[in-house]
């Protein structure tokens, strides 16, 4: 059975809270592959209604922008019975791209907004199915029904992994992507790949100014098969697209394994059909990142 094409790989998305208007556009021209407006934690409980009309004035102005920037996803607040209808009232509208679902752990609470947002984009213009969907597992409960997240319909993109939580819901410390942590991701990558949908996206790194314990952390979630990472704050994203965009070793290897046909051995290793599946992925994500000068060839495509 063939599994759909995954969704456009971003490498960064990039946190800013709603509460705070004049960081909203500083966000959005930062440079990185998505913004993720923050209705949920960032905001605290008295300035909610503030933060939503302050998301849906910037949404207006980045649907009014003739030159598209990154995509724009919003986080928005969880409900007793799914998702909080007044943040998705205000922010259903032209300029959103995707909405970030915290605390996912309920298959039905997707498909009961899956529902909902049907009716959202008619009203507001949108084409059908157009706002795609990112639930971030955050708990014990939400990592044993990952298949059922990654299966709850097409507008299911990727799922998130929100390290934070998830270690507190089991009672663990240490790094993000420590050992405590790696069963979980380990679940999420499975669940996105059987269910066809993008690789998860990493966790946030909490630690600014730690360009190396970042490095390792987005360096150990590629290994572990997830694609892209959450960022706070813009000086994290040159060392996320580095880790996320395949650099010259890896270009240089896939091309000599696709001329090779994936028979023999490169280097001194024998490679065959996988390697020349992952030779093949490579070439693609390069061209698809901008990062690969060259078209493709026959070769590269066959």
């Amino acid at each position: 059975m063939s599994l759909p094409e995954p969704p456009v790989p971003l490498r960064s998305y990039l946190y800013a809270p709603g509460s705070r208007p004049e960081l909203l556009g500083k966000a959005y021209a930062a440079g990185a592959d998505a913004v993720v407006y923050d209705l949920e934690d960032a905001v605290p409980a008295d300035r909610k209604e503030a933060a939503r009309v302050a998301v849906a004035r910037q949404l207006g102005q980045v649907a009014a922008t003739a030159a598209r920037g990154p995509q724009v996803h919003v986080r928005v607040n969880p409900a007793r019975d799914g998702y909080d209808r007044a943040d998705l009232a205000a922010v259903v509208v032209p300029g959103l791209d995707a909405l970030r679902l915290p605390k996912a752990a309920d298959p039905q609470w997707l498909r009961a907004l899956a529902a909902e947002l049907d009716e959202l984009e008619a009203r507001a213009g949108l084409p059908a199915g157009h706002v795609a969907l990112y639930p971030t597992v955050e708990s014990a409960a939400g990592v044993l029904r990952a298949g059922e997240l990654a299966g709850a319909g097409p507008r299911v993109a990727r799922l998130a992994f929100g390290a934070a939580d998830f270690l507190t819901d089991i009672g663990a410390g240490g790094p993000a992507h420590g050992p405590a942590t790696l069963a979980a991701r380990g679940q999420l990558v499975l669940a996105s790949r059987a269910a066809g949908i993008g690789a998860p996206v990493d966790s946030v790194h909490t630690i600014v100014d730690d360009p190396a314990g970042l490095r390792e952390g987005a360096i150990a979630a590629r290994q572990l098969g997830f694609f892209g990472k959450a960022v706070i704050h813009p000086a994290q994203l040159p060392v996320v697209h580095e880790v996320f965009t395949p650099d010259d070793r890896e270009l240089a290897w896939a091309r000599r394994v696709t001329a090779a046909g994936g028979n023999g051995t490169v280097d001194g290793e024998f490679v065959d059909r996988p390697a020349l599946a992952r030779a093949r992925s490579l070439l693609a994500l390069a061209r698809t990142l901008a990062t690969e000068d060259t078209p493709a060839t026959k070769e590269d495509e066959r």
